[in-house]
């Protein structure tokens, strides 16, 4: 039971005869709307003790209880009032506290709320409480919502349609992090209302918080829900992910519980909406509003509708009704863009021009098109090589995942499953094992055959595509330097001596000495040729984004009204 709850029955226990909603409603400091939701719950706390909450219209309510069913109900609630606030020791994380009290000016947005009673709940200062209200403010203006503060007390002013998206967000997080470890980190927004990251594995918030959400959605509730997304998954060939799932069904119990508050959308909703058969994402959202009406006894408006209309249409389930209905040749066009563009991406990262590989080319086009429409159906394709990819190509792995992620959103398509992303990376991480450094090097050092071997082993393991031959320094100056294309020494060598590049590493071929190396494969690779194309694709994206291109020999300081853009990387 919550505070609210405990109080209510307190209330009712201590009255002989029956008492008008407004009494209570006055004493406890709440609007006649919420009390009146209280009344089911209440009902359901009482009846275990034998006891009833009897109404009678124009004359209000009473408890009927007997004697003994009396005293064991105070003893409960007592000892819930022990467990629920009245130890004096009870600690409110400051992250806890204000989701808290952002939790109940959303559910009591028609209510003003005291500092003096915050103050009293969370057994802090008044002026901890302001600051706490204070802090939520980005929270709320982030939703189009204001927290205002009277001399009646503080309350949340919005539309509907901004405050249900604010509640559903902050319900998100809170069940995210009370299900476990790794859940709350699949949030993208963080701590909705600040107070830093905890940095310990403790409970995020009260008790109370969470009783709170468990009286605001009954069992009932649940149940229908779950039932409807289950419908629609049979329905449209489509399964929710667990996030996905979560942020949806919080989203439509949201809107079922301000429905039954009475809380109405506003109307501009119905204007965005309008009943076609050939819209399946429409006729998904107005069976639901109709099996909802169903279910609960209420009509839910054309305006309510069209929120459940919004409401799919931003989710990867009106993402993929909207991919079902392309035409075969739309979605072939569209496997051909998310191909070409995936292509061009990973040319600009690797440096290799992947459009010019014309087999590569068919081959990643065709496999998307087959990827795209596997997505598109729900059908789940399983990698049996996740973890070793993982282990070796993790990097790889991570960018693909990355523009796949990108370009899902740019084509409007559902997302695109890890295991997927994996067989798609396949290829990118062929052509660059393909592409490897393929050299003739020699290596110089005077260290002992034996340091002189692994030395060999490490570099052959490392970069297994080149050609080693190993000397000494006396064997250097006789050696046909053109025939390499570059030496590895570990012995400093003069200008005169070196006729190819050279890099001069450590006999254990550390860390650094590899990334020394690289360097070097680097500036033999790019030929200036390179850095021109870089030039002319770097101009093409500037004067793509708006600017003016002019180039001149003269400083630009001779140049009217111009800017210097130095790109040190081009040489």
């Amino acid at each position: 039971m919550t505070s609210r709850q405990i109080a209510f029955i307190r209330l009712l226990s201590d009255q002989e005869d029956f008492c008008p909603f407004g009494f209570f409603a006055q004493t406890m400091g709440v609007s006649d709307k919420t009390l009146r939701r209280l009344i089911p719950e209440t009902e359901a706390a009482v009846a275990e003790f034998g006891g009833r909450v009897l109404r009678r219209p124009g004359t209000g309510v009473m408890l009927e209880i007997g004697a003994e069913g009396k005293r064991k109900l105070l003893n409960a609630l007592t000892t819930a009032e022990y467990h629920d606030r009245g130890t004096f020791s009870r600690e409110w994380s400051q992250l806890g506290r204000r989701v808290d009290i952002a939790l109940n000016l959303l559910l009591d947005s028609d209510e003003n709320t005291s500092l003096s009673d915050l103050s009293y709940q969370y057994y802090v200062s008044k002026s901890s409480v302001a600051g706490d209200i204070k802090a939520l403010e980005p929270f709320a203006a982030r939703h189009r919502l204001a927290i205002v503060a009277s001399h009646e007390g503080t309350k949340v002013t919005g539309r509907e349609s901004d405050l249900r998206r604010a509640l559903s967000e902050l319900l998100v997080y809170i069940l995210e992090q009370s299900l476990g470890p790794g859940r709350g980190n699949r949030h993208r927004g963080g701590a909705p209302v600040g107070a830093g990251t905890p940095g310990s594995a403790a409970p995020l918030f009260d008790r109370n918080t969470l009783l709170t959400i468990l009286d605001i959605f009954t069992e009932d509730d649940l149940t229908c829900v779950d039932g409807q997304l289950k419908h629609m998954e049979q329905a449209t060939g489509y399964r929710f992910h667990d996030t996905e799932y979560l942020h949806f069904s919080v989203n439509i119990l949201v809107m079922i519980h301000r429905v039954r508050g009475s809380y109405p959308i506003e109307e501009i909703f119905a204007g965005n909406y309008q009943a076609n058969r050939d819209d399946r994402i429409g006729v998904l959202a107005y069976e639901l509003a109709a099996n909802i009406s169903a279910h609960y006894g209420f009509a839910l408006s054309h305006a309510e509708t069209a929120y459940l209309y919004d409401m799919f249409a931003v989710t990867h389930l009106g993402k993929y009704l909207a991919t079902q209905a392309l035409p075969k040749e739309a979605a072939k066009k569209t496997a051909i863009a998310f191909g070409e563009d995936f292509i061009d991406a990973f040319s600009v990262i690797t440096g290799i021009n992947l459009r010019m590989k014309s087999a590569f080319y068919i081959n990643v086009i065709a496999h998307i098109e087959h990827m795209l429409t596997r997505t598109a159906n729900s059908v789940q394709a399983k990698n049996p090589i996740v973890e070793l990819l993982l282990q070796n190509y993790k990097g790889t792995v991570n960018v693909c995942q990355i523009i796949c992620g990108i370009l899902s959103e740019k084509f409007a398509l559902p997302a695109i499953s890890f295991d997927e992303v994996c067989f798609l990376m396949l290829y990118i991480q062929g052509e660059l094992l393909d592409h490897g450094e393929k050299a003739d090097v020699a290596l110089i050092t005077n260290q002992p055959n034996s340091i002189a071997n692994l030395l060999k082993l490490r570099l052959s393991q490392t970069y297994p595509s080149w050609s080693l031959d190993c000397v000494d320094y006396h064997g250097f100056g006789s050696l046909r330097q053109g025939e390499y294309d570059w030496l590895v020494s570990t012995l400093p060598l003069g200008k005169e001596e070196h006729q190819v590049p050279y890099v001069l590493v450590s006999p254990l071929l550390d860390e650094k000495d590899i990334a020394g190396i690289d360097r070097l494969i680097e500036s033999v690779r790019r030929a200036s040729c390179d850095y021109l194309t870089d030039l002319c694709r770097m101009l093409r994206d500037l004067g793509d984004i708006g600017c003016e291109i002019d180039i001149r020999d003269e400083p630009s300081a001779h140049v009217a009204g111009a800017g210097l853009l130095r790109i040190n990387a081009l040489n």
